[in-house]
């Protein structure tokens, strides 16, 4: 009977052996549960396992079959990848669970520097009412020594009156009377006038007070109203990069000293409110030992601005020679050479060109384009704020033309924002040098961008002037082509040259007016409809132009009077006298559309084309001429 078990113990080996063979996802499983049979089972456990064995009947041994060890595989493996996806997740709230607590450590933060900004309000308010009180007493005092001078005055009248009453009176004293009379009376007076003297003076002393005190008042007055309106250092600082950016002119230079010692900056921002005399007390009061590196702040500062001061004005200077720029071949070329005066290795004024999504450059006399559909670039285009790359970490700018990622370092880029969706163009400034002020470039950057957009403004409007001047001289010379007509179809066919000449790929139609009828010249000939239809009918009707970006899709399209094309189109009415006599049909196509950096090319589209207006006006007030 233990031979058939062993047998049997052999043939499931045998069995497990050749489900190694067939199944190869299951084979180093059934190997690792073999081997360590073979090697926790030894001789006489094994002689012990089979007598065990032996008292059992046959059906109660199960049978091991392949299913069952595959089974046995498929859930150890269930098990493994559940274990992986338990790792994952606990790496995954451990890494939210260390966000969680940096967020709250900005939020405590930020709490500590609200309540630090409370105090230090409350407390300005607080020395604000003890002035006003202040004040009022002196004006109180003031008030009560003008009556005190005033009684004096009426005193010392008195007095007057009374000596010239002894001096017009007829009545005869004794001399000796007389004599004693005047004295006291000259005593008198001279005592009043000693009393009035001393009043004067402390009138003016309590002039001077409050004098004093009506300047605090308005230095503490300026204090507040600057807490409270203008820019404070949280609004230069991102505070998850640490680093200054701003997109707007600041409205003061507290941005020059940002990072700067706390104690330093208190010491400068106090010094320049104080009067010379308030300086020289507060400076007495400051220990022996510090007074040094007191002084040495103070002449950094001034030395500093005196620096920044000088570099301004020559900033100034440079852009009165911006603002004198008229073509873009000079306004790169000067954006160029700006590079040695801002001390940085590179600055480079990019310009998007709307109907090719591209930004554009000249370097060296050559073009270069550039994608901005991700990194750095994006981000200053879409969020329209300054980007602050100053840093030695390589980041990711744009695509070149080719489609590569362009990587740099120490970098800023400024947008040029206009009223459209997208900026027109940005400034991008490369690796300022190690001495220079990371601060100061961005601020002579921002004076920059401003200018260079009026700059950019007035080149478009001078190219918009050019190419209006030159379509008028076409279309003068075309009007006089059409006034040469001798009826509708010679007209249609004058229209259709002088549309090919000016507007060059676009198409146009005219749709004739009478009797209420519609009718139009085409290559399959003569075409009419005997009723007012259409969307030409509705503009006729309306007495108004109209720009439909899909004319297809209107209600009232009709395909006998209407133009068949997905371009958009301008349909524009003849009138007379508040009559329809024609209607003229014109695709706009991007050679139509305005040329302009500053506009939006839909917005473009949506306030008609100027050369596509022109023209409809030449042929309407050709056609008056002609056929009316």
């Amino acid at each position: 009977m233990s031979k058939k078990k062993l047998d049997r113990l052999d043939d499931a080996k045998c069995s497990t052996d050749r489900s190694h063979n067939k199944n190869n996802n299951s084979t180093d499983l059934n190997f690792t549960l073999h081997q360590r049979l073979n090697s926790n089972i030894e001789e006489q456990q094994l002689q012990s396992k089979i007598t065990f064995f032996s008292k059992f009947k046959q059906k109660e041994i199960p049978i091991i079959n392949n299913d069952s060890i595959q089974g046995m595989a498929q859930t150890l493996s269930k098990i493994s990848f559940n274990e992986i996806q338990h790792h994952q997740l606990q790496r995954e709230y451990d890494k939210i669970k260390n966000e969680l607590a940096q967020f709250r450590a900005q939020q405590i933060k930020l709490y500590s520097t609200i309540t630090k900004l409370q105090k230090d309000n409350q407390t300005l308010m607080d020395k604000l009412k003890f002035y006003d009180e202040e004040k009022l007493n002196l004006q109180r005092k003031i008030q009560i020594e003008q009556k005190l001078n005033e009684e004096l005055n009426k005193k010392l009248k008195r007095s007057e009156q009374r000596i010239q009453i002894i001096l017009e009176s007829n009545i005869v004293f004794q001399k000796d009377q007389i004599k004693m009379t005047l004295l006291d009376t000259l005593h008198e007076n001279e005592h009043y006038k000693m009393e009035a003297i001393q009043k004067q003076k402390d009138l003016q002393k309590l002039q001077i007070n409050n004098s004093n005190l009506n300047h605090k008042l308005n230095r503490l007055t300026n204090r507040i109203i600057t807490s409270q309106r203008h820019q404070t250092e949280s609004e230069f600082i991102d505070q998850d990069k640490m680093v200054i950016t701003f997109t707007d002119i600041p409205t003061n230079f507290i941005f020059r000293h940002i990072f700067q010692n706390i104690e330093c900056k208190q010491f400068i921002s106090t010094s320049l409110e104080q009067t010379p005399e308030q300086f020289g007390s507060h400076f007495n009061l400051i220990p022996q030992d510090q007074k040094k590196i007191h002084l040495i702040w103070l002449f950094n500062h001034m030395v500093n601005y005196r620096e920044f001061s000088q570099q301004h004005n020559n900033f100034i200077i440079k852009l009165t020679e911006l603002i004198v720029i008229k073509n873009y071949q000079d306004l790169y070329n000067f954006i160029q050479n700006l590079s040695q005066f801002l001390k940085v290795s590179r600055i480079t004024l990019w310009l998007r060109d709307y109907w090719t999504g591209f930004f554009e450059t000249l370097q060296e006399g050559k073009s270069q384009k550039i994608i901005c559909s991700k990194g750095a670039f994006k981000d200053c285009l879409e969020q329209r704020e300054a980007i602050n790359k100053l840093t030695a970490q390589r980041h990711l700018l744009y695509q070149d033309g080719k489609g590569d990622d362009v990587y740099q370092e120490n970098t800023y880029l400024y947008p040029l924002n206009t009223e459209t969706v997208l900026p027109a163009g940005l400034l991008e400034v490369f690796q300022p040098t190690q001495n220079n002020s990371y601060s100061d470039v961005q601020y002579f950057t921002s004076l920059l961008g401003i200018f260079v957009k009026i700059v950019v403004s007035k080149i478009e409007n001078d190219i918009v002037i050019q190419n209006v001047a030159k379509q008028k001289d076409i279309l003068l010379n075309q009007f006089l082509c059409l006034m040469k007509a001798d009826d509708k179809l010679q007209f249609t066919n004058l229209i259709k040259e002088m549309q090919s000449k000016l507007l060059q790929i676009s198409t146009c139609e005219i749709i004739f007016i009478e009797n209420n009828q519609m009718f139009k010249y085409s290559r399959q000939g003569l075409q009419s409809i005997k009723c007012i239809a259409g969307v030409c009918g509705l503009i006729a009707q309306e007495k108004k132009p109209a720009f439909f970006s899909n004319l297809t899709k209107q209600v009232h399209y009709n395909q006998l009077i209407d133009m068949y094309t997905l371009a958009p189109v301008y349909i524009y009415p003849i009138l007379n006298n508040d009559q329809c006599l024609a209607v003229i049909e014109l695709t706009l196509t991007n050679k139509q559309i305005d040329h302009h950096r500053f506009r939006d090319p839909l917005t473009s589209l949506n306030q008609q084309s100027n050369q596509a207006r022109m023209f409809c006006e030449c042929v309407q007030t050709a056609y008056l001429c002609k056929f009316n």
